[in-house]
């Protein structure tokens, strides 16, 4: 019988999907549930002969969508071991011992790698004289990571139809993610890691968060991967669902950005928008005719309207309301280059800058929660690492910016060809907007969709096929 036939062809991959599926359960709703993973691992190579590359290929996926979820996919009771931490060192043991290198698909993005390796190594050197090892080896920790995304992405997303099924599953999680923030700012709740279920202000309990701890983390999200998910949504075969999913994604991300009040998120958006209608249009003229044109008829249509004056006035506030935050980074930038300067550009090791901040803000070394967010990635990195860490950092980015604007100009502005682009300043705004930025997943996995798309679009064409 034909279901039967189906069922012997097909019993193997069931069995490995039904057994994975259980320990995802096991580990989210049982302590200590993930402990059975590895366990469940052994079994599979012992049982159930598989291809180890296309295992690895899957895992690496598995590893880049669960970072989004992060602690929530952790033990309970100690939400820093969750499941994209505990996948990513298999993945390093299986890719390094039971597949097949190739080394070929790195061609072209490995100057990429080698100056990120080296900013890694920089900042291990500082280890020699950092005071706090502990903070030293945390640092490490989430470059490595940074490091291990960022190869996963050019490793795996290769060609344009793996790029393409992934904006597809980003763009699902994208727009689920969107519903939840909605949710959030329609109920005041919020899930169990939130940090609005922690802050003492007026306005938190109705700031979206999502998955993140942070506003400004949820809109630095928003904001990277905006141009990926939109430029999906064009592939859409049905042209009216289509223009529904462009009007209701961007509609939606730019209210949830505002609600954020997170003030370089607002115009990285804006800016993301005009560089799409632009890309899709050729014609500035008619982009600003459009862009004009729309935004005087909905002032004009709902200038009334009480939901669009508090967005106005949430957005005017963004701007206005804030002058001791921006006092207080201004304090904390001239602190860390008072910091950087004593060093003598050794840097003052790995991690450490934060500890020695919050010594600075407060006046006196305290017994516990003696840590202070920098606010700006390009200064930490430079106060941690020194020159020797920062200088293949600064490469890294410039060399990513130099290739970007390239591309972008050389396939004459299209709006897919800004995506790495607009990745870029969007992380940019992230690195001095964010309180801290070395430990956000997402914003290493953006800069990785980035490459990737770059290698693909870019690097790649005319020069190598890969099958």
């Amino acid at each position: 019988m034909p279901i039967i036939n189906w069922l012997q062809t097909h019993f193997k991959p069931m069995l490995f999907i039904i057994g994975i599926t259980a320990i995802l359960q096991a580990c989210v709703f049982l302590p200590y549930g993930f402990l059975a993973l590895p366990l469940f691992l052994v079994a599979v190579f012992i049982f159930l002969p598989i291809n180890m590359e296309k295992f690895t290929t899957a895992l690496s996926f598995v590893i880049i969508f669960s970072g989004f979820f992060g602690s929530y996919l952790g033990i309970p009771g100690n939400e820093n071991i969750f499941l994209f931490r505990l996948l990513i060192p298999i993945h390093l043991f299986l890719f390094v011992f039971f597949v097949k290198k190739d080394w070929l698909r790195l061609r072209y993005v490995k100057v990429f790698l080698f100056l990120f390796i080296a900013f890694f190594i920089g900042m291990m050197a500082t280890g020699f004289w950092a005071p706090e090892l502990g903070q030293s080896f945390r640092y490490l920790y989430f470059i490595f990571e940074w490091l291990y995304v960022i190869f996963l992405c050019v490793y795996y997303i290769r060609t344009e139809k793996i790029y393409d099924a992934f904006a597809k599953w980003l763009t699902v999680l994208y727009i689920g993610i969107l519903m939840l923030g909605v949710w959030e700012c329609l109920t005041g709740q919020h899930l169990s890691q939130s940090g609005s279920l922690f802050y003492e202000t007026t306005t938190s309990a109705f700031q979206p968060t999502g998955f993140q701890f942070n506003t400004n983390d949820f809109a630095s999200l928003i904001t990277i991967f905006f141009p990926i998910v939109m430029l999906y949504i064009t592939t859409w075969k049905r042209k009216l669902i289509m223009l529904s999913g462009l009007l209701g994604v961007s509609s939606l991300s730019l209210y949830l950005v505002i609600m954020t009040n997170s003030r370089l998120a607002m115009v990285v958006l804006v800016l993301e928008m005009l560089v799409l209608l632009f890309g899709w249009s050729k014609i500035w003229s008619f982009v600003a005719v459009y862009v004009l044109g729309m935004g005087a008829l909905l002032v004009s249509t709902f200038h009334a309207s009480g939901f669009v004056q508090k967005l106005l006035g949430m957005v005017n506030n963004s701007f206005t309301d804030k002058g001791d935050s921006t006092s207080e980074r201004i304090q904390m930038y001239q602190a860390s280059w008072n910091m950087i300067k004593e060093s003598h550009f050794m840097g003052i090791g790995a991690g450490n800058l934060p500890i020695r901040l919050d010594e600075y803000m407060y006046g006196f070394e305290r017994a516990s929660d003696n840590y202070w967010a920098p606010h700006n990635y390009w200064l930490e990195a430079l106060a941690n690492g020194g020159l020797l860490a920062f200088i293949p950092l600064l490469a890294f980015f410039i060399t990513y910016f130099v290739f970007a604007i390239r591309y972008w100009v050389t396939e004459k502005y299209s709006a897919f060809s800004a995506i790495p682009l607009l990745i870029g300043i969007a992380f940019v705004a992230a690195s001095i907007g964010l309180s801290s930025t070395i430990d956000k997943r997402h914003l290493s996995l953006g800069i990785g969709m980035g490459l990737a798309a770059l290698n693909i679009y870019y690097l790649q064409k005319g020069r190598i096929k890969i099958d």
